[in-house]
This record gives structure tokens, sequence and C-alpha cells, in this order.
């Protein structure tokens, strides 16, 4: 979240669309009061290539934004998606001086953690804890897995993070963008983090599942185990490459694809009552030409396939496909095509479904809550970083307790 007085301000910066988001909370939920939305320009398969046009394209909407409902704002949380990121699971662990574990010691675990090298050309952008395991044995590499060990008795503590790096070059160019904006940056989250938090349940994430966000220029998909983050990835493949690939097919301009696409377009043949012939421009031709449904759908379905094959081998290299019992979550613009959640099942043989927001956590604005277009914008509104690990939740009187409890686990 991005406070701004008492409210808060997303800025989802995409390769086709640029949205803004102005929400205030109101006992515990987060309520939509102000939006802006337009085309982006100087963005390309998702990182900004010319911030000037970038920072024009941000001003027209904050204008339609701030028209909305009549409030100025600065600092606003914003989205990245780098296709250069690196993605590293890492582990600290410290030994625990008085037997007792303190939010000193689950702050120099997380420390170690964190401390990963990077190339001078990256930062890390996102570091989020996992899980903390006490007094893991060093043979058997087992321990007990507590999510708020502060106030347990322990002998050591190991903090496990998911961390995510990107290029200062990304990051730069969006920084810029905002300040030529005369806005202000108060966090950049990944955008597949972001995207998770209106769609995933608590009980989804703990027993596994993965969020996939087809936008235009990106697809991002971020998996979630146990309750937390264990893996993100983004592939330059998405709604624009499926437009260009009926482009390239039917030689005509992208505009005239994007409209094909918007029209008539479905992800699976096998959805189609009947032919019709769809009568469309060709570059450089005067007369108009026909091409059938079915071969438009066929180069549509392929494309995504393709696409939905990149998923499938990127999982399966990290050994994640088989344990995503919550099965698949789809969003962004490029899963709102007819028949894509039905392509997508049929190609993993797994459960998935299209994305619905949960109105407990935010709502305000129907048009906006069932468009997945708005997904990234929503997310970084609900996103912040999660600290309730330093917690207290048992008191001191019940560390014996506690201590005796870990021990008849840790023998199980």
């Amino acid at each position: 979240m991005a406070a701004d007085n008492n409210f808060f301000v997303s800025l989802d910066i995409g390769s086709s669309k640029i949205v803004i988001l102005l929400a205030e909370e109101i006992e515990g939920q987060l309520k939509i009061f102000g939006h802006g939305i337009g085309p982006s320009a100087g963005v390309k398969k998702g990182l900004i290539v010319d911030s000037v046009k970038t920072s024009q394209a941000i001003n027209v909407v904050v204008e339609k934004a701030y028209s909305s409902c009549n409030t100025k704002f600065f600092n606003v949380s914003v989205n990245i998606s780098d296709p250069h990121l690196t993605i590293i699971n890492r582990k600290g662990q410290v030994l625990i001086a008085d037997s007792v574990i303190t939010e000193k010691d689950v702050e120099l675990a997380l420390k170690s953690a964190k401390a990963v090298a990077t190339s001078t050309n990256k930062q890390v952008i996102n570091s989020v804890p996992n899980s903390f395991i006490i007094d893991k044995d060093p043979i058997t590499h087992r321990g007990v897995e507590v999510d708020k060990p502060v106030g347990l008795e322990a002998k050591t503590l190991e903090a496990n993070m998911h961390i995510v790096i990107v290029s200062n070059q990304a990051v730069g160019s969006i920084e810029k963008s905002i300040r030529k904006s005369n806005l202000g940056t108060s966090m950049i989250v990944l955008n597949s983090m972001a995207s998770s938090e209106p769609y995933l349940s608590q009980d989804e994430k703990d027993n596994g599942v993965c969020l996939v966000d087809i936008g235009s220029g990106v697809t991002n998909i971020s998996v979630f185990t146990n309750g937390g983050i264990i893996h993100s990835a983004i592939f330059k493949s998405a709604g624009d490459q499926i437009t260009e690939e009926i482009a390239y097919a039917f030689n005509t301009s992208f505009n005239e694809a994007e409209r094909l696409k918007i029209h008539y377009g479905n992800a699976q043949v096998k959805s189609l009552r009947e032919d019709q012939l769809i009568e469309f421009k060709q570059i450089g031709k005067l007369e108009d030409y026909y091409l059938s449904s079915y071969s438009l759908v066929e180069v549509i379905e392929q494309a995504y396939l393709e696409l939905f094959s990149l998923i499938k081998k990127n999982l399966k290299s990290k050994k994640l496909d088989r344990s995503l019992k919550s099965g698949y979550v789809l969003t962004g613009a490029g899963s709102k095509i007819q028949g894509c959640d039905e392509l997508f099942l049929r190609s993993f043989r797994v459960r998935s479904k299209l994305g619905q927001v949960d109105t407990g956590k935010i709502d305000g604005n129907e048009m906006i809550i069932s468009d997945s277009t708005y997904a990234c914008a929503l997310g970084l509104l609900l996103y912040e970083p999660d600290e309730s690990y330093l917690e207290q939740l048992q008191p001191d009187n019940t560390v014996g307790f506690m201590s005796k409890i870990k021990g008849s686990l840790f023998k199980f």
C-alpha cells in the first residue's frame, strides 16, 4: 500500500495501458473512490524504453484520476516487470544466545538470508520471508517450522526468504518516469506478487497455487506453497504476441489484428459452433479480404498453447508442476479472451479458473473489480510487507511448554 494522507494510491505501468487507483480503508476493507486509465507509451515488453513518453502518458492518467474524485496525491505504489529478473530462495541461520528468540534474532536471521551478492547492474527489489525453522538438525535437516518465532525457546533460528533481483536500469527508468510526472515512489513491487493479492486466498497459498497474469507485453507467474511465495517468472510472450501472430498469419496490421482478436477471437477451435467469413484489410491492399473464423481461432489457439508450454516447462524445471493442489488462477487482460481458461485446463490437466477479486478485501467500483485489466493496480493497493512474524503469540511463561511441543514435533 502507498499511503498518501489517509488514502492509498497505486500506479500500474503496463505495456498497453496505465492505471491509477485511489482507495481508503473503511473498517478493514479498502474502498476505491478514484481511478484513471489510459494508453501506455514508451513501454515495450514490460520495460520502460522512453521515460519521457511514459511520464507524459502517466500525466494524462493522473489528470483523469484527479477529475474522478477531485483528490490530489503524490506517493504511489508501482509495479515492475523485468524479463531479466533473478529469483533466489535463500536461507539464513543464527545461533540464539539466550535460549529465547528475540526480535533482534529474527532480524539477524533475515539479514543473513538477504545477504546475497548481486552484480553492479542489479539490485534486490523485494525480499519476502516465507518461513522460520527452529533447531534444524544439521544431519537430517529437519526442524520445527513456525510462523512467529519471537518468544520461543530454541538454540538456532533459520529464516527462508524469496528474493527478487532486477536490473538497476529497470528500476531507474520507473523512478525517472514517476519523477517527471511530479509523483513520488513509495514502493516498487514485482507485478505478479502484486496481482496475487486480490485473487488468491490463504488456503490456496497454503495448498499450493500458481497465479498466471497474462498481460499485453509480458506474462507473469508466481507460485505459492505452504503459505509463502517460492517462485516467480516473467515471459515475453503475452497478449501482444497473440496479436502479432494474427498479423503475420493474415498479412495485416497490428491494429487490424487486434480488432480481429477482440471481436472474433476465441482460444479454442472446438468452441466455435459454425464457421463464418470475417472481413478484414491486408497491408498495402485497397480491397477488402475475407478469412475463415476457424483459421483465425486456429492461429490464436496455437499461440496460447505455445505460451502455456513455456509456463509448463518453467514450472517443470523447478519441480513445481505437481505440487499445486489448488491449481492455477488466471488473470490479466490476456486471459479475458473467450475459452482461455478452458484451453489452459485442457493443456495442464489441473484445476484452473479465472481470478475473482475478494471483495472482502477491496471493493467500491464494480466495473473495476470485475475487470482483470485492473488486476495489478488492485494488488498494489493491497500489497504491504508482512511483519506479523515479529509478533509474540506466547507469553514468557509458556516458553517451556512450547519447548516440549517443539521436541515432540521434532521426534515425530
